[in-house]
């Protein structure tokens, strides 16, 4: 627990200290000469990402009105700890890489990562490791520091400060980036000398990406419930309308036990939470609003349809181009082996399983997901097949590249 009372969600520490042992052990693949700054750099990197872990705030968020003094007297220190974290990570880290001239101008976390958009008008000269190491930590570093100062002049700003939503959002948000540029930054550094995956080396990657999917996945499965409450309310007469309120609700309240609701970005949970304090009350009203009730429930669904913007996560990206990938590859093998069709049907079986990681990602593949839990696909028939994993095939097809 925090100063504040706020839960931090911790990183689990067998995870962190396997993750410390990989980046130790890629540190020393390093020419001896860098071996000490890389180990470093990667130690402080990774210390920083866990110093800035996700916080659970939502008991501040679900809090409406007049509160915002007393939560900002709560989030103050963490801001504080959050903002001396980062700027000892950039002193740490660019004490080992100190910065070329050149290379310090990247905006923000967003461009340190960016393609180069610079128009060379000659080949430059290949850079040695250590100066391309210290273009990586400049671009990083110099986005961190942009995002100190942009959170400091929204820490300033009289709007921000009169509404305890957008103070949460602009600390989670600051946090949120900072664990992203780090978490590249370690990435990258380790790509120099070995070929390793996100999940291995980064802290806390495996519990962020598991959370982003809970989230896919659970706000899919209500926007499509509520995609049916909403018909049922709009076509209700009068009298039936409070009835089919209250069994939209019934979802919204299961909805609303899970950890995905936690997971939300602030600006959904607040839309969220104020829609659903809306439903309760018109459920409560006597005689029942007719027609407040049915625009309530529409703007419910259509914000749970536009939750799946939450596939532009760029881990889920990364996820989802990994999954594609993997089912295509059992797909093939499973056409290579149809004529051994219990070979056939394991290939297939395992693409649908690969498939299922991307539930939300489409509607058309949503719909054959659903299906698949009363009749799944290693049910089938050896005469059918065939024409499933064509059907598989197509529908993966459909599915827009991450």
């Amino acid at each position: 627990m925090s100063a504040m009372g706020e839960e931090v969600r911790p990183i689990d520490d067998q995870v962190a200290i396997a993750v410390e042992r990989k980046l130790v052990g890629i540190a020393q693949q390093f020419d001896a000469s860098l071996r000490d700054r890389v180990t470093l750099l990667l130690m402080a990197a990774a210390e920083g990402i866990v110093k800035v872990a996700e916080l659970d705030l939502v008991r501040y968020e679900a809090e409406q009105g007049g509160h915002t003094l007393a939560l900002w007297e709560e989030m103050a220190p963490v801001t504080g700890a959050t903002v001396q974290h980062v700027n000892e990570m950039i002193a740490g880290a660019t004490a080992q890489f100190p910065p070329p001239p050149e290379d310090e101008s990247a905006g923000d976390l967003d461009a340190a990562f960016g393609p180069d958009t610079g128009a060379a008008t000659e080949e430059p000269a290949p850079k040695s490791t250590p100066e391309q190491l210290a273009s990586l930590v400049a671009a990083v570093c110099s986005g961190m520091r942009r995002d100190v100062a942009r959170l400091g002049d929204r820490l300033r700003n009289p709007t921000v400060m009169r509404d305890p939503w957008m103070l949460i959002q602009d600390l989670l948000e600051f946090r949120g980036r900072v664990r992203l540029g780090l978490g590249e930054l370690v990435y990258q550094v380790c790509s120099f000398i070995a070929e390793v995956e996100r999940e291995t080396v980064i802290p806390g990657y495996v519990a962020e990406l598991e959370n982003s999917l809970l989230v896919r996945s659970a706000t899919t499965n209500l926007a499509f419930l509520f995609r049916g409450h909403a018909k049922r309310v709009a076509g209700a007469a009068d009298d039936r309308v409070l009835a089919a309120l209250q069994d939209a609700l019934k979802d919204v309240h299961a909805f609303s036990r899970t950890r995905a609701l936690a997971q939300l970005r602030t600006s959904d949970k607040r839309i969220f939470l104020e829609t659903r304090a809306s439903l309760y009350t018109l459920s409560k009203a006597a005689p029942p609003p007719s027609r407040e009730i049915r625009q309530a429930v529409e703007n419910m669904a259509r914000f749970l349809d536009s939750m799946s913007v939450v596939s532009r996560r760029e881990n889920l990206r990364l996820h989802d181009r990994a999954q594609l990938a993997r089912a295509g590859r059992h797909l093939e093998a499973a056409q290579v082996n149809l004529g051994s069709a219990e070979t056939a049907l394991q290939e297939l079986t395992d693409a649908v399983r690969a498939a299922s990681a991307l539930y939300g990602r489409d509607a058309q593949l949503d719909a054959y997901l659903r299906a698949q839990r009363h009749f799944p696909a290693d049910w089938l028939s050896e005469p059918e097949l065939a024409l499933e994993i064509a059907r598989v095939s197509a529908l993966l097809g459909g599915v827009a590249a991450p």
